[in-house]
C-alpha cells in the first residue's frame, strides 16, 4: 500500500503530540496541545485553483510573540531572516562593494550570510540554530526533485513570530525541522523578551 502524501502531516502530529484542528482537500493546520508559547501550522499543498498555481507552503506562527508597531517605535527589525532576492538588494550591494574593497563581507557588520540575509540585532540566534536554518531534511519539491527543503524566511510581525518555507511537500523530517526550529526560536525570544531591552 502506498501512503498519500498527506499522511506525513499526521505522522507529525502524533509524533509530537499536537493537535490536527483544519484539514482540507489540500490544506491542514496543526496546532500546539498546551505549550507555552502558543503556536499554529498552517501547510498549503500548493494545487492550482482556477487560474491560480501556488507554491505549497509551511508557515509556522506564534502570535504570542507578536511586534505592534508605532511611529515612535525603532524600524530595525527584532528578527528577520530571509532568502536572497529583490527585498534583500541593500545586502547583497553592501557585500559586493566589500568584494570590490579586496575582503570578504562580515556577517557581523553586513548582515548577510551566503544563503540567507540576516538581521539579528540581539543575537537570537547562535550558530547551532544558524546551521539548522541552513541545514534542511529533503523532501519533493514543486518540481518533482527530491533535495533538501528550505527556509523562506523568519520574521517577528504585528502577526507574532512567522516562519515560512515553500516548494516543498511529503518530508515528516522536513516538517518536524520547521516545527523544532520554531519553537527553539520562540523559547529564545521569548527568553530575550522577559529579560527586557538590553543596554
Amino acid at each position: 500500500m502506498v501512503a498519500s502524501s498527506n499522511d506525513f502531516v499526521d505522522v507529525v502530529a502524533r509524533a509530537r503530540g499536537v493537535l490536527v484542528t483544519a484539514t482540507g482537500a489540500h490544506t491542514f493546520r496543526l496546532e500546539s496541545r498546551g505549550e507555552s508559547p502558543a503556536w499554529y501550522c498552517d501547510l498549503d499543498d500548493g494545487t492550482p485553483t482556477g487560474e491560480n498555481d501556488p507554491a505549497s507552503f509551511v508557515r509556522w506562527v506564534c502570535p504570542e510573540l507578536r511586534v505592534v508597531r508605532s511611529p515612535t517605535t525603532s524600524t530595525i527589525p527584532l528578527l528577520d531572516v530571509h532568502r536572497p532576492g529583490p527585498h534583500s538588494d541593500l545586502g547583497r550591494i553592501v557585500s559586493w562593494f566589500g568584494r570590490l574593497a579586496g575582503r570578504l563581507s562580515s556577517p557581523s557588520t553586513t548582515g548577510v550570510e551566503s544563503r540567507y540575509a540576516y538581521s539579528d540585532p540581539h543575537g537570537i540566534l547562535d550558530d547551532r540554530l544558524r546551521h539548522r536554518v541552513e541545514h534542511w531534511p529533503t523532501a519533493m519539491h514543486g518540481d518533482g526533485v527530491v533535495r533538501p527543503a528550505e527556509l523562506w524566511s523568519i520574521q517577528v510581525t504585528n502577526e507574532g513570530l512567522v516562519i515560512t518555507s515553500v516548494s516543498w511537500w511529503n518530508s515528516a523530517p522536513a516538517l518536524d525541522h520547521q516545527i523544532a526550529l520554531a519553537i527553539d526560536i520562540a523559547g529564545r525570544l521569548t527568553a530575550q523578551q522577559a529579560e527586557g531591552p538590553r543596554s
